[in-house]
């Protein structure tokens, strides 16, 4: 999802509880589950981090938490004051349902009129697909988003094609001076001949002359 999708969608949710649902899912990446299972203990504005306590697996994560995230939860407080649960449902002792907060999703995608398939998983991936355009690497997003093995994350390299254009080469990044260099082949020289000389020919059947040379100077018995 695009930020103009983005913005697009959020006028439309009008329940406090699912709107902010939305905003801690696409501003942290957590699952639909670990969302609604946040309590008012798992978030630490000292550290500015969200403890995701009720991760798949049973798996206890730390997920950053944007100041931003900060104040609209603040804000959310002052209007709901939960006790315990972050969003609670219709009973206060049991927090929001997730199908509460998917249709709620749906219904302002399609009062916004975006025509692809949002979903609350949409939201997660747009987070992931952030990060990895801003230049974070595979394994601290694996690690945030709280993946068993690095092979599911690599789903997430689904980059837009600009920022695909806009990666630079290795060799645009090196200095000039470092850049290879090929010189130009020095032109051959043609001496003149000499004067008086003449041109170096192969002598042919030099062997043969040697031979007989030799054979002449070998002293012939005396009859």
């Amino acid at each position: 999802m695009s930020s103009s999708e983005w913005c697009r969608l959020q006028p439309l949710t009008t329940h406090h509880s699912p709107l902010t649902t939305h905003h801690l899912i696409y501003a942290a990446g957590l699952r639909l589950e670990e969302a609604t299972h946040l309590e008012l203990r798992d978030i630490d504005s000292a550290r500015m981090m969200l403890r995701v306590a009720c991760g798949k697996g049973a798996k206890e994560r730390l997920v950053p938490l944007s100041p931003r995230l900060l104040d609209e939860l603040r804000g959310y407080w002052k209007v709901l004051r939960p006790t315990r649960w972050l969003f609670p449902g219709g009973a206060a002792d049991r927090p929001i349902a997730p199908t509460t907060v998917q249709k709620s999703c749906k219904r302002a995608a399609r009062e916004a009129g975006i025509a692809k398939h949002v979903s609350l998983h949409v939201l997660r991936h747009s987070y992931a697909t952030g990060l990895l355009q801003a230049g974070v690497d595979l394994l601290t997003i694996s690690r945030l988003l709280g993946h068993r093995s690095f092979a599911t994350t690599l789903i997430y390299l689904h980059v837009r094609r600009p920022h695909l254009e806009s990666v630079p080469s290795p060799l645009d990044l090196l200095p000039v001076e470092q850049c290879p260099r090929f010189a130009e082949p020095a032109p051959e020289l043609s001496l003149p001949p000499s004067r008086g000389s003449r041109p170096c020919t192969p002598r042919s059947g030099w062997r043969t002359r040697r031979v007989r040379r030799r054979a002449s100077k070998v002293r012939r018995p005396c009859l």
